[in-house]
């Protein structure tokens, strides 16, 4: 019963699954559901899956057929229809070489719900929730990822991220690398657009970033932030520095 359990999981293509996924497939098996909890405990005892957190379970990678199981996959278990991001991103889209413990992920969440962020502690290593409103689930592409599709914020998206969230980025100054070495490979039409989904000084963020860059043709949006109050270049550092009168910033980096 135990071994006929893990090979119509397996075979249904399961990897990752949860208590309610193993029910269905005891009512393949007809199996009484009161066995359940009874085949997942010896399933676990003889290696053959793990329990990752509350009622979910990993399929052993010695068992799987195809890629061992990936941190991107268990974050999107974590976040069902949410997306990599920020700092996982950046170093997806090969804007950061830095080597991390912690895999970054938003959750879309309704308006009404009140937002917070979560971390996790699995198989050594951790994952960061950070729940958002529903309207900002753009700039998100679909990836193949080890035989899995992957939701993944775009190039784009994760550049203007790293404006809003630099503590989910490496700090701003792991920011400013990442916008450096993305030269060569923004979509600046696409980033432009982008942009105009943020706030004014996200905006200004950028267009303080671009100018830096030495991007041409960005009168359009210094025309959209036309603004008198000057905000903070870094959003996490000190009100102090240099004012910066062209894009109304303060570089406080």
């Amino acid at each position: 019963m135990i071994l006929e359990f893990l090979k119509e999981l397996t075979e249904a293509g399961y990897r990752i699954f949860t208590i309610k996924d193993a029910k269905q497939i005891s009512k393949v098996l007809g199996t009484k559901e009161s066995n359940i909890h009874y085949i997942l405990r010896s399933l676990v005892s003889q290696g053959m899956i793990r329990p990752l957190y509350r009622g979910t379970y990993a399929v052993e990678d010695n068992i799987l057929s195809g890629s061992p199981i990936h941190k991107f996959e268990i974050a999107m278990h974590l976040s069902r229809n949410g997306s990599i991001c920020c700092w996982s991103a950046l170093i997806f889209h090969e804007l950061s070489d830095q080597i991390l413990s912690t895999t970054f992920v938003f959750q879309f969440m309704p308006d009404k719900i009140r937002r917070s962020d979560y971390k996790y502690q699995i198989d050594h290593s951790q994952y960061q929730l950070i729940q958002t409103d529903a309207k900002q689930n753009w700039g998100v592409e679909t990836i193949r990822f080890n035989e899995l599709k992957i939701n993944i914020t775009d190039l784009e998206r994760t550049l203007l991220d790293g404006l809003v969230y630099p503590q989910y980025c490496g700090g701003f100054r792991e920011v400013m690398d990442s916008f450096l070495n993305a030269k060569y490979k923004i979509n600046i039409e696409k980033l432009l657009e982008y942009a105009q989904r943020t706030s004014i000084a996200t905006q200004k963020r950028l267009g303080w970033m671009l100018s830096h860059l030495g991007i041409p043709n960005l009168s359009d949006l210094k025309k959209q932030i036309s603004t008198t109050r000057y905000d903070k270049l870094n959003p996490l550092g000190e009100r102090r520095g240099k004012y910066n009168k062209e894009w109304m910033i303060l570089e406080n980096f």
